[in-house]
């Protein structure tokens, strides 16, 4: 099988398939970040593109096996994206099934991504805007789609990339969770509603001129809404705990995007999903500090232990709604800082 992260292998791979033609000129680029599998970025002639290829073990210090052929659920659910909101995703161009290997657009070299502008202290609200109604219009528009529930009906890569290393591998450092963590992963494991992105967040979301482009659709399933909100709000409470001047202003603006989905759910009980989003939001934070793949902005003790205790507060009190999770939240850290 060919391996992308050999350039000598990738080059002759693009020049085979007349992807790239040295009469024009061409680039590549290895993209860092990311766990799961190599990127490259590829200049051919005046063409930008990204070569995606996943990794069985993924690139973290725990043992963390998938399926590689997650890629052809990402290509699935990019244009499934790209068919409901066009402007804000890459279009693909192809897919190889036998080496796990999938191109597409490349958004602009200028862009930037939205979790570096956040936390740079750029909130842009209208960037907020377009992300969670993105989302908010495939969630409603999928809920429908027979075709989408069929092909994505196949948990076995969310499984392996998100409840056995966020849920399970957290848990077992937590026993006394158990009785609360079991219906939650039901829940997530059982529930067929819409099609799920799974790894929706500001890291996966690039800007350039306020116009967005989403990306890393390889956790896609059809499943429940609720992981999405609770994967994407995470991001932004970890963001309050690093950067502690800004903590208002992030959860601010989490509160204004959470208000606006919920404004436009019209495809399940907005209670239920509010609920159910709230409680997983807590294993979720928890699983950022002692799950498989920690975040790695939150690296101090005194972080790490914020984020148990605001994890630990929400399992506990249980919030009846959105709006006082988050006054909740802020308020532990107001309360051990003065700076929100």
């Amino acid at each position: 099988m060919i391996d992308i992260a050999d350039k000598n292998q990738l080059e002759s791979y693009l020049l085979a398939k007349k992807l790239i033609d040295p009469a024009d000129g061409y680039s590549i680029t290895y993209c860092s970040g990311g766990v799961s599998g190599t990127v490259a970025f590829v200049m051919a002639g005046s063409s930008p593109m990204i070569i995606k290829q996943a990794l069985a073990q993924l690139k973290v210090k725990e043992t963390w096996l998938c399926d590689p052929n997650r890629m052809n659920i990402e290509q699935l659910s990019n244009q499934v994206y790209y068919e409901y909101v066009p402007t804000a995703v890459p279009k693909v161009y192809f897919y190889d099934e036998e080496n796990y290997i999938y191109g597409r657009e490349a958004a602009p070299e200028s862009c930037t991504m939205w979790k570096s502008d956040l936390l740079s202290g750029l909130l842009d609200f209208e960037v907020a805007r377009k992300s969670i109604e993105a989302l908010a219009i495939v969630h409603d528009a999928c809920s429908r789609d027979i075709e989408v529930a069929k092909t994505f009906e196949d948990k076995d890569v969310f499984y392996n990339l998100r409840i056995s290393p966020y849920i399970e591998f957290t848990v077992a450092k937590y026993p006394q969770l158990q009785a609360y963590a079991q219906p939650i992963i039901d829940e997530l494991m059982q529930s067929s509603i819409t099609l799920v992105h799974g790894d929706f967040s500001p890291k996966n979301i690039l800007v350039q001129d306020r116009e967005i482009f989403i990306l890393d659709f390889e956790v896609a399933h059809y499943g429940h809404p609720c992981f999405d909100l609770a994967f994407f709000a995470n991001h932004f409470i970890l963001k309050a705990v690093k950067t502690k001047a800004y903590c208002a202003a992030y959860l601010n603006m989490l509160e204004y995007m959470l208000t606006i989905y919920f404004s436009r759910c019209a495809f399940m009980d907005k209670k239920t999903l509010e609920l159910s989003f709230i409680k997983l939001l807590a294993l979720m934070q928890l699983a950022r500090v002692d799950g498989k793949s920690p975040a790695e902005s939150i690296t101090s003790n005194e972080d790490k232990d914020l984020v148990r205790t605001i994890a630990f507060s929400l399992i506990e009190k249980q919030p009846d709604c959105f709006t006082n999770a988050l006054m909740m939240i802020q308020n532990i850290i107001h309360s051990k800082f003065a700076y929100c």
